[in-house]
């Protein structure tokens, strides 16, 4: 029995039902990332002295520190940092620090797409406690803390500190192991789910279903169809840029 406990699967444990993910995407970021778009209102012609420097300065990429711990509170062992950094007009990407400062790349769970739509620049979590959030190992050797509130402070009115977001039941999910489905309920160790049907895009069949049309077949999945091995979600919206 000790034999077999030491090779547990990941799941072994308690995940989050629902799961939830974070966008590590600091408030000022959209700013940095439209700087391109918006460089002949940042330095306007008519009145910028040195029309070069001041494009050259708005373009810089613009970097933002998170602080790893291996418990949520301050005084715990810290194991390294996440440095983010976004490149006007290119995006964002985010690289692990670790305590022999070695630098890794931190790639987004989420699908992708980009700044101007949903689904990016997200990471799973695995738990939350008060301020602090987790996330699950990989590239980090063991899941680690971070606290946004503490390092990304607010600066001003229009600041926000990125929060978790739980997954839900009207959206579109893919998922490596079930396809393209919409999860109509989340137990505690399960999900239930369909398939998606035409109706499910955003743009879809908003058509009247047929009285005699049967309800979709709902199905029942362990929780862990949507996580791979490390405790990173594989299950990710569908329709990130709408229609």
């Amino acid at each position: 029995m000790i034999f077999k406990l030491l090779f547990l699967p990941y799941w072994a444990a308690a995940l989050l039902s629902p799961p939830q993910y974070i966008s590590l995407m600091p408030s000022k970021a959209g700013a940095t990332l439209e700087a391109e778009n918006q460089i002949e209102t940042l330095c306007p012609r008519e009145t910028t002295k040195d029309l070069k420097a001041c494009r050259a300065e708005k373009m810089k990429p613009q970097k933002w520190t998170l602080h790893l711990y291996q418990e949520p509170k301050v005084d715990s062992k810290k194991l390294g940092q996440i440095i983010v950094t976004a490149t006007p007009g290119v995006g964002m990407i985010a690289e692990y620090i670790d305590d022999k400062k070695k630098v890794i790349p931190f790639a987004s769970d989420s699908s992708g797409t980009d700044w101007g739509y949903s689904s990016y620049f997200e990471f799973t979590v695995s738990d939350v406690k008060e301020d602090w959030v987790q996330l699950p190992k990989r590239p980090f050797p063991q899941a680690v803390w971070v606290n946004l509130k503490k390092d990304w402070p607010l600066s001003g009115p229009y600041d926000f500190t990125p929060s978790p977001s739980p997954m839900n039941t009207e959206s579109v999910y893919s998922v490596k192991a079930l396809g393209d489905i919409v999860i109509t309920k989340f137990e505690e160790k399960s999900i239930r789910y369909r398939k998606e049907n035409p109706r499910d895009m955003p743009c879809g069949d908003d058509e009247p279903k047929s009285k005699l049309q049967l309800p979709p077949r709902e199905m029942t999945a362990p929780l862990e169809k949507l996580y791979d091995s490390d405790g990173h979600l594989i299950a990710w919206i569908k329709y990130a840029r709408g229609c």
